[in-house]
């Protein structure tokens, strides 16, 4: 990983490094970087595989961190790329046309934080989430108790009942048959 990671930063500036195995390296890039950087990797250090693209919210920053994981099936190695992107106004652009497989983590991304790609055309559509009208569940200003409360009411006794007691009866009572 060390060869791969001299010749990543004599064509690009590498904002932070980390080499964590033998076959697997983190690199933290620039956003306006990024584009170019997944180019070279995928075309001219093999890593044809986007393997997942996840997002963390780093509120106390006002950032969310988007992070590439990327596959290199000769050489068997694992890349993940981050950058970070505004929280207030979080436009990104997206990598459907150098990973196809983008556009589903994309939309997975946009629902769940909020993140808009641009020139993902199918990002508007819903992904897991039907009729969503609150702001996007994952980040960590979504008041999860609140909205379970406003949508759904205080929730029966049984629900605040240690399952394993629950299971605990039931199993008692179906040995004694």
């Amino acid at each position: 990983m060390k060869e791969l990671l001299d010749r990543i930063k004599k064509s690009f500036k590498i904002v932070n490094e980390e080499i964590k195995r033998e076959n697997f390296l983190i690199i933290e890039v620039e956003q306006g970087d990024l584009k170019q950087i997944l180019v070279h990797l995928k075309y001219n250090e093999n890593f044809k595989h986007l393997a997942l693209l996840s997002c963390v919210d780093w509120i106390e920053d006002k950032k969310f961190q988007l992070t590439y994981i990327l596959w290199n099936y000769k050489t068997k190695e694992n890349l993940i790329v981050k950058t970070y992107i505004n929280r207030e106004k979080s436009d990104h652009f997206t990598v459907m046309d150098i990973f196809p497989q983008a556009e589903i983590y994309e939309r997975e991304v946009r629902e769940m934080y909020g993140v808009n790609f641009e020139g993902n055309s199918t990002q508007h559509l819903d992904f897991a989430l039907e009729d969503w009208d609150d702001i996007p569940p994952m980040r960590r200003d979504f008041d999860t108790l609140k909205y379970s409360l406003e949508n759904y009411g205080e929730r029966e006794e049984y629900d605040r009942t240690n399952i394993r007691d629950i299971i605990s009866e039931f199993t008692d009572e179906w040995r004694k048959k």
